[in-house]
Formats: C-alpha cells, sequence, structure tokens
C-alpha cells in the first residue's frame, strides 16, 4: 500500500481530505501513518497494530508480553475521564500520545509528513497531559528533548526532526511561544513530583534548560514597552507587531520559570538563598523573572486589553483563541478577560458547530480541534461543565474511524487533515481532568 499523505492544503483554504485514520507503533518505535480508509485496527488498549486487521509495512510486530505490558500500563494510568462517556476518546488520547512519542523522547506533532515534527508548543502541552495522566516519566523524556533541542540563546526553532540532530526541516525561525510552554511544562512535572527524590533529580537535569529559557524571555521583552518583540505565533505567519499569542505563553513562562528558579535555591528552601543569606544566581535570576512578569502583565492588561484583547496590540483583525492563555490554568481567573474569551469563542464559531482560530482567520468553514479543545479545557478550569461537555461531546463526535482526534472537522462535520493531532488529544485529556476535580495548578501572578 503507497501513499502519499499530508503534502497539500494550507491553512487559507478549505481542506476536506483525511491524511489518516491514526496511527500504529512502527518498527522502530515511531509512529506509522494508518492510511484513511484501509480497514486497518490498533489491538484494543495498545498502539500497535492488530494484524488480523491487515497488514502496513513497517508495523511493529508485538510479542504477547508487549502487548500485555502496554494494556497493564493503560489500567495503571490516571486517565482523566474513565468512568465518563468520554473514556474512549481519553484512552485513545492518552496511547496515541504515547505512540507519537519516538524511543529517543521526542514527540511529533503529528505521524504525517509535514507534521512529524518536535515543536516545543505541542510538547509541551502532551508532557503536561502526561503528568495528569500519571506518567511523569515519559513526560521527563519528552522535555528532556526539547531541553537538548534548545538554541544558544535560550530560544527555540519553530520546530525539529525528532532523530537527535537538532536539525529543523525549514526556515521557519525562531516562535518565541516556545519559551512558555516548555517553562510551563516543566513546572507543571516540578509541581507534581514536590520534593521527592526523583522530583529534585528531575529538576536538576532540566536547571540549564530553565536557566537559559528565563534569560531568553526576559531578552524577547521590549524594555520601552515591556511587550514581547514580533514574532509568529500558533498562527505561524509573521507579523510586525506583538500579538497576544506570543505575550500571553512569555508571561506565563516568566511566572513559572521565576518558581522553578525558587526551587533551585541552593538551601533547598525555595527562596534562591546562598549559604550567607544573600540571593544566589539563580535567587536574582527569578527575581528578575518576577519584575519582568509584573511589567509584562501590565502591559498585556493596558496594550490588549484596551482592545478587547485583539490578537494584534494594535487591535486589528479581533480576537482569536490565545485569549485562553490569559485564564486558568494558565493564570488566575479575570472577569474581564474571561468576558471577551467567550465573546471570542461565539465569534469564531463556524457553521459545523465548531470554531476557527481567529477572527481574522480567512476560511470560515473550516473546523480546528486544537481551538475546540483550549476553549473546553479554559470552559472546565473556570467552572463552567456545562460548556466543557458541549465542546467535548463535540469532539468526541468527530473522531476517526480508529478513534483519533483529527486536527480539523470539515464544513459537513467529517474529520480532516491529520489524525491524530497531538495537542489536541493533550488538551482534551488535560480538559476532562479538570471535570473529574483534578485541575492543573495555576501559577501565582
Amino acid at each position: 500500500m503507497t501513499v502519499t499523505l499530508g503534502t497539500r492544503g494550507t491553512a487559507w483554504s478549505p481542506e476536506t481530505r483525511l491524511y489518516s485514520d491514526g496511527v500504529v507503533i512502527g518498527a522502530d518505535g515511531g509512529p506509522l501513518v494508518v492510511p484513511p480508509h484501509s480497514g486497518l485496527r490498533r489491538l484494543p488498549g495498545t498502539g500497535y497494530l492488530d494484524p488480523s486487521s491487515g497488514e502496513l509495512p513497517g508495523a511493529a510486530v508485538p510479542t504477547s508480553d508487549d502487548v500485555d505490558a502496554a494494556r497493564a500500563a493503560l489500567a495503571a494510568a490516571e486517565l482523566p475521564g474513565r468512568g465518563t462517556p468520554y473514556a474512549a476518546m481519553a484512552e485513545h488520547a492518552l496511547v496515541d500520545i504515547g505512540v507519537l512519542t519516538f524511543p529517543n523522547g521526542a514527540v511529533v506533532a503529528a505521524g504525517s509528513p509535514y507534521w512529524r515534527y518536535v515543536w516545543p508548543r505541542d510538547a509541551g502541552y502532551m508532557a503536561a497531559a502526561l503528568v495528569l495522566a500519571g506518567q511523569p516519566d515519559l513526560a521527563f523524556s519528552q522535555l528532556s528533548y526539547v531541553a537538548a533541542m534548545q538554541e544558544s540563546d535560550g530560544t527555540w526553532q519553530a520546530r525539529y526532526l525528532p532523530d537527535g540532530t537538532r536539525a529543523v526541516p525549514d526556515d521557519r525561525g525562531l516562535q518565541l511561544d516556545g519559551i512558555g510552554w516548555t517553562l510551563w511544562a516543566s513546572w507543571v512535572l516540578a509541581s507534581s513530583a514536590g520534593g521527592t527524590p526523583s522530583g529534585r533529580e528531575r529538576l536538576a537535569e532540566l536547571a540549564p534548560m530553565i536557566r537559559a529559557a528565563v534569560t531568553a524571555a526576559l531578552d524577547a521583552l521590549d524594555p520601552r514597552t515591556a511587550l514581547p518583540k514580533a514574532s509568529q505565533d500558533f498562527w505561524e505567519m509573521d507579523v510586525e507587531e506583538a500579538v497576544l499569542g506570543s505575550a500571553a505563553p512569555l508571561l506565563l513562562g516568566l511566572r513559572s520559570g521565576r518558581d522553578l528558579l525558587r526551587r533551585l535555591g541552593s538551601d533547598g528552601t525555595g527562596v534562591g538563598l546562598s549559604e550567607d543569606g544573600v540571593l544566589s544566581e539563580d535567587g536574582v535570576l527569578s527575581e528578575r523573572a518576577a519584575d519582568a512578569a509584573t511589567r509584562l502583565a501590565d502591559a498585556v492588561r493596558s496594550g490588549f486589553g484596551a482592545h478587547g484583547y485583539a490578537r494584534r496590540i494594535s487591535g486589528s483583525g479581533g480576537r482569536d483563541a490565545s485569549i485562553a492563555f490569559l485564564l486558568p490554568p494558565f493564570a488566575p481567573h479575570d472577569a474581564e478577560v474571561e468576558q471577551a474569551w467567550r465573546a471570542a469563542v461565539a465569534d469564531t464559531t463556524v457553521a459545523n458547530g465548531g470554531v476557527r482560530p481567529g477572527e481574522e482567520w480567512t476560511d470560515l468553514e473550516t473546523a480546528w480541534t486544537p481551538q475546540m479543545s483550549l476553549h473546553a479545557m479554559t470552559a472546565a478550569s473556570i467552572g463552567d461543565a456545562a460548556l466543557a461537555h458541549r465542546l467535548l461531546s463535540w469532539l468526541d463526535l468527530r473522531r476517526s474511524r480508529l478513534g483519533a482526534l483529527p486536527e480539523k472537522v470539515t464544513a459537513a462535520g467529517r474529520p480532516a487533515a491529520v489524525a491524530p493531532l497531538g495537542l489536541t488529544g493533550a488538551t482534551v485529556l488535560i480538559a476532562l481532568a479538570a471535570l473529574d476535580g483534578r485541575a492543573l495548578p495555576v501559577p501565582l501572578p
């Protein structure tokens, strides 16, 4: 079976093709795409191909012990949504994140070409979801891979190859939000482990990355405005002004980095004091991060808030999904921000019931599941269970034949583009955990 998947279509033209029904574990330990409409299945409770459903060149051939181990790991997981109508969606999402993770820790956005790369943004969300699911070792492995990709100035490129070479597939360049998402995911992992020996060891291994990332976040801010320099955000489009999709993740990263650096305090008290009571280097950097976070929060409120939290600092283009980055679980609740977020959800809803990324997104027909699941996560995190259930039910009904959450949904309500998309699966799991009463912690302002 020879197919070419994920090689055409853009964000500006409605996409109606489904590139894959899902992924299975390949012989190399990485994800192998299951072509759409193939009739192939996975062995229940695992990421392995069910050989009774047909052949797929390159698929791993598991032993009975492999299958038993995979099913035991899933049973032992703290699966969000277990015992609810969303249990099957949650199970598939968690297994898919595992399949999308290579043995070296590289977790790719999806299995298809052009998505088979490591985005720090997507990896951060998947690591946070794994922490909630009781799989911190895999989360740490993913974050360690991202840390190894870090540039010398503490930033990250948009995406990297999963082969450990630190090579990038194109010239998209730096995306500042990767700093924020990586620091946040590291903070989630550190917060879950507390002061346990394993938690301290993980934090120590991530410490060089954390220090460099916090420094990069400080350098990314314009000293005159306290806002970040122009950078691509999750839209991955060049802009010439500050956008909320970069500012909000950097604010989250500074707050997360501030707390991580305090945990690295030399005396173990978490305040960053040296033996003689003077602030250590980590303590000084933590204080700088705290000050910058305060100034950035004020700039976001006065700048973006003046235009109803539009995507662009100029107020043009309307709102987008990045308003959610200013609400739980990323930031303390704010009534004004919530009002703007609800307006953004309403104003970006398309005819099929889903949402598009933002008001200035030119495709008015196709729904994007990462934004849909992000809004579900926000609703669950602020206590609006009714809205969270509505959004999650919509996603659940639009999974692929193999149960994978796709990247897009067509005007006719069919799954389209890549499936699964790890970012959507991760935010679904985080939303379900919040509904379970296990919401992610929120960094303090």
